[in-house]
């Protein structure tokens, strides 16, 4: 049997022994006033599962086989989005099923002492609710939907940004679901400068100082943005997780 309940502090209190593999749906979770948490059993300790088909994503954190086979059968028929799933989690729920799509992705956080990257003389700012349409053209999953999300983000969340005579040459922000770094693009133009490293390491230094544990999920293939993590002081390799769709 699964239940139903929008309580959400001992989920927090359980998902909080693996912070670091738990970050994805820890910040989900923290960052909505209303929102369905599935526990098996009334017993968090089986798992935690966030969302609800009325929901883009779910997120969960869980290795009980049987209690992903329950959550499975009590969701409606569809096409089902899952949110940043830790790689054995993942394999668990999609043993059996269609896979409409995935995106396999590293995930970093700042283990370390950050350190913030020498400026080189560049002034950084924030990004602002009008910088939105710009970042929207380049945004990897740019959709109907996009623009509305990152003027969002943009408002509610921490960014940084560099401006070159005026033009937006490199931002990094951070997704409002689930508090990770990202987007972060560098115009072509402005690319082999290091203004990546000197936005994504001032923007760490925002999050840090609001208690936050800077984080990314980044698509296995973008070796532009994995080579700049990697040069970030205090980033460290946490896990693989897995974006994906299946259809029950």
């Amino acid at each position: 049997m699964i239940t139903i309940t929008k309580e959400k502090e001992a989920a927090i209190r359980y998902l909080e022994r693996d912070s670091f593999t738990n970050l994805n749906i820890l910040n989900y979770l923290k960052s909505i006033r209303n929102g369905d948490v599935y526990l098996y059993n009334d017993n968090v300790e089986n798992g935690v599962i966030a969302g609800s088909d009325e929901q883009d994503f779910f997120y969960l954190s869980t290795y009980d086989p049987a209690f992903i086979k329950d959550f499975w059968e009590l969701l409606s028929p569809g096409h089902k989005c899952f949110s940043g799933v830790p790689g054995p989690i993942a394999d668990i729920l999609r043993e059996g099923k269609d896979t409409a799509w995935q995106n396999a992705c590293k995930v970093y956080a700042l283990r370390g002492t950050p350190e913030r990257a020498n400026d080189a003389g560049y002034s950084v700012g924030s990004l602002s609710v009008e910088d939105a349409e710009e970042v929207d053209r380049y945004y990897t999953y740019r959709s109907d939907d996009s623009l509305d999300y990152l003027r969002e983000a943009i408002t509610l969340c921490d960014s940084a940004c560099i401006r070159i005579g005026g033009e937006l040459a490199s931002w990094c922000a951070v997704h409002v679901d689930d508090s990770s770094m990202g987007p972060l693009f560098t115009k072509e133009q402005y690319r082999g400068m290091g203004l990546a490293k000197i936005v994504a390491s001032r923007l760490i230094e925002k999050l840090v100082g609001k208690n936050i544990i800077p984080y990314v999920q980044i698509v296995e293939d973008n070796r532009e943005s994995l080579s700049v993590v990697r040069k970030l002081k205090g980033m460290e390799y946490s896990h693989d997780c897995v974006w994906f769709g299946i259809v029950k």
